[in-house]
């Protein structure tokens, strides 16, 4: 019998984007109903690649996500003031890096709403 695992193919929603998103970046549900920018605040989710203004924008809210740098396993990451992931701050964590593979981080969706 296999692990049960997340994969970006589950809780996500695909939203039009309010503004330009980078990769990896916060986002939150703007009052139109698109994807903005989170700025560290309101965090419903991640985007896991760059996206431009009124493209679609995948918000992966569970799971895992790649193409993250400068991390080491099993670093706590936390949404800093620019709505990128980061060690430091007092926020909640929101992800953790997987311990096999330092550029993969799982989501800890419990976390996502309580940022403030």
């Amino acid at each position: 019998m296999s692990d049960i695992g997340i994969s970006n193919n589950d809780w996500n929603w695909r939203l039009v984007a309010a503004a330009n998103i980078a990769e990896n970046q916060a986002v939150t549900i703007d009052g139109a109903g698109k994807a903005a920018p989170s700025g560290g605040t309101a965090v419903v989710g991640f985007c896991p690649q760059t996206i431009r203004l009124g493209e679609r924008c995948p918000v992966i809210r569970g799971g895992t996500i790649s193409g993250l740098t400068g991390f080491t396993a099993g670093a706590k990451l936390k949404v800093q003031g620019t709505g990128l992931l980061g060690t430091a701050g007092a926020t909640a964590t929101v992800a953790v890096v997987k311990s096999e593979d330092a550029s993969t981080a799982v989501i800890l969706t419990e976390n996502l709403y309580g940022i403030t």
